[in-house]
């Protein structure tokens, strides 16, 4: 997960499009992997929170937001796909095996 969103959140690729297609990778590939019984249901639930606060920075970004409220949302992602990954190790991992 912090894969996911260090690499949609960095000065050069932070554009609400990029954004909106990690969105739905995470979106799709998050419910395969819980349907599959490759994650549990509350990583897939806490996963979706940090997908929906992407989701939330990209309409930000195409609505105008400035940069510091930009960089704060950012912040607030980051710390908590670095919780998640705590709490859940391997869960970036399994994420990011299905590119």
């Amino acid at each position: 997960m912090i894969t996911a969103i260090t690499s949609v959140t960095g000065s050069e690729s932070r554009t609400s499009d990029l954004m909106a297609a990690e969105v739905e990778y995470l979106s799709s590939t998050l419910s395969i992997l819980r349907d599959s019984d490759v994650i549990t249901n509350d990583e897939f639930l806490e996963a979706g929170a940090i997908q929906g606060g992407l989701n939330v920075l990209s309409a930000m970004i195409s609505n105008g937001a400035n940069d510091s409220e930009v960089n704060v949302q950012i912040l607030s992602l980051k710390r908590r796909a670095e919780a998640l990954c705590e709490k859940h190790p391997g869960i970036d991992s399994k994420i990011e095996s299905r590119r």
